[in-house]
């Protein structure tokens, strides 16, 4: 968790004008993607029931949609390079988003909070944006992580679940490593993360699972993430050469997996 077809034109989304509707404000965001015409670019902010701005990027266009999360600490609308969104923008509905205390969204509350606390922020997010349910969540590192929490809370919501080099982490090896939740800008407690997933009743749900894991990511490697395979009777692991980014490394190996798991659903 911690170590972590439609015509196709070039466009910049700097300064893209969002729409004004459910608490969606103008947005300032500067991103670089190839988006279909037929399901252009919205980009905005949204703001959280505790008052928090949230910065959003929605593309493409079908269902069911995608939400990606970004790995710890990182903002979902920069943590993803073209070379990953695009295929998956080319097929279906893709959104991401910079949690509170990520990217370019305001700061979270100062206090401790938990995944649950993630997944309630999750959910205020996909109630404003073009994804009704069900809907697959992809998410890396501890994104993936983020993400099996919410898809447990509401399985019924999920169509697919994707997991990118999510580690299963051991709850007394990071409070030995002397992880507080006050040490992260998310300020997360990523001991009771762990915890809360270690005790989790499997299956957490009946829709597909896809743990995709690197070759270079020991300790937590592919032997570590198999644990993962016990999300769903309807589990598969895929195996890819490289390094814990394999976003970033292997962008489009990454998205072909994922897009073999939309054709599944």
């Amino acid at each position: 968790m911690l170590r972590r077809m439609s015509v196709v034109v070039l466009a910049s989304l700097a300064l893209v004008h969002g729409l004004r509707r459910e608490g969606i404000q103008q947005p300032v965001l500067a991103r670089a993607l190839t988006i279909t015409l037929a399901g252009a670019a919205r980009s905005g902010t949204l703001t959280l029931n505790s008052g928090e701005s949230v910065t959003y990027l929605c593309a493409g266009e079908g269902s069911p949609g995608v939400l990606v999360e970004a790995g710890t600490d990182s903002g979902g609308t920069s943590a993803y390079p073209d070379a990953f969104m695009d295929p998956l923008i080319a097929q279906t509905t893709v959104c991401t988003y910079d949690r509170p205390g990520t990217g370019t969204s305001d700061p979270p509350p100062h206090r401790r909070r938990t995944l649950r606390d993630l997944c309630a922020v999750q959910d205020q997010v996909v109630a404003k944006l073009p994804l009704p349910a069900p809907y697959v969540l992809v998410g890396q590192s501890g994104g993936g992580n983020i993400n099996i929490t919410c898809a447990a809370r509401h399985p019924k919501r999920v169509a697919g679940l994707v997991t990118i080099d999510s580690y299963h982490d051991d709850p007394e090896v990071l409070r030995g490593e002397g992880f507080v939740w006050t040490d992260n800008p998310e300020f997360v407690d990523y001991v009771d993360g762990s915890e809360e997933q270690d005790t989790m009743t499997m299956p957490i749900g009946d829709f597909p699972v896809l743990v995709i894991s690197a070759t270079e990511a020991d300790p937590g490697g592919e032997k570590n993430q198999r644990y993962w395979l016990r999300l769903s009777p309807h589990s598969r692991q895929a195996v890819i050469e490289g390094p814990h980014n394999l976003q970033e490394t292997a962008p489009e190996q990454v998205a072909a997996e994922i897009l073999q798991e939309l054709r599944r659903l």
